[in-house]
């Protein structure tokens, strides 16, 4: 699995969640969602379809691959596990914990993200 740009990531997470209310997302979609152009939707999408991890149609618009899906998850458990912990642990301000998540996402280690999801488990066990 080659590693994504922190850009391409938040692509993959942008279908992902879209994709859940609609399976057959748009370019528009994602560009509203993301408050970007068309324009540079459509180069990251083709960017990603090159790696295998979206398909794109006219008709069906763009779907994640298996793999795409399988990365996509990842990337939002990430994201949900960072949330999480900043959130209810450290009492962070739920916007500015949502803001730091999607910066911590791309760039912490996994042992890092591991005791975290340990930390909020334990933390629910003893609720």
């Amino acid at each position: 699995m080659e590693k994504l740009s922190a850009a391409m990531e938040n692509y993959l997470k942008t279908i992902y969640n879209l994709s859940r209310h609609n399976p057959a997302t748009r370019v528009s979609d994602i560009a509203a969602h993301m408050k970007l152009s068309k324009a540079s939707v459509c180069r990251a999408t083709d960017l990603l379809a090159d790696k295998g991890l979206v398909s794109k149609s006219k008709l069906d618009g763009i779907s994640l691959t298996d793999e795409g899906l399988e990365q996509a998850a990842l990337i939002s458990n990430k994201y949900d596990i960072i949330q999480m912990f900043l959130n209810e642990v450290l009492n962070i301000d739920p916007a500015v914990a949502e803001r730091d998540a999607c910066s911590f996402e791309h760039s912490i280690s996994l042992e890092s993200l591991q005791s975290m999801h340990s930390y909020l488990q334990k933390s629910k066990e003893n609720k």
